[in-house]
């Protein structure tokens, strides 16, 4: 393992500075439409949970591309996603995110070179239970890396 992919492996566990977000009726409305949906269900989508989720993270994606040394510029490739919904989203409620770093992986493909794939999960809280997690997974070519 290279000495940048080792120097990654620290970012294991950090968490997210975290917040809050409001699940607008509005937005619940316009994501039901956009995405074929009955924009009259009271429930919101489930695609909800996942937009709440980074929303609410606490920072911005150059910012957490930054803790891997990466940019928007070097093309971070969304990868890999999972929701688990614990209890339906409430339009109209007020969720807190937290959530930290789960894995980076170092790998090198024939024809992909070299990238890293980071791993993280975001949970939803509402003011009386767990109700989301999505974790998630980021590529982050690395062109110039060994």
């Amino acid at each position: 393992m290279s000495e940048t992919a080792l120097s990654l492996h620290p970012l294991v566990g950090r968490k997210f500075p975290g917040g809050s977000y409001t699940l607008e009726p509005w937005r619940a409305w316009l994501l039901a439409d956009a995405l074929g949906d009955d924009p009259s269900e009271a429930q919101p989508h489930p695609v909800m949970a996942w937009m709440a989720a980074v929303g609410g993270m606490g920072i911005t994606w150059d910012e957490l591309f930054g803790w891997f040394d990466a940019t928007a510029d070097d093309g971070p490739m969304f990868g890999e996603h999972q929701t688990t919904l614990h209890m339906p989203l409430r339009s109209g409620a007020t969720y807190r995110v937290s959530g930290k770093i789960t894995s980076v992986d170092r790998k090198t493909g024939r024809r992909a070179g070299t990238f890293d794939i980071v791993g993280y999960e975001l949970s939803l809280h509402d003011e009386q239970a767990h109700v989301a997690t999505c974790w998630n997974s980021l590529v982050l070519p690395r062109r110039s890396a060994a």
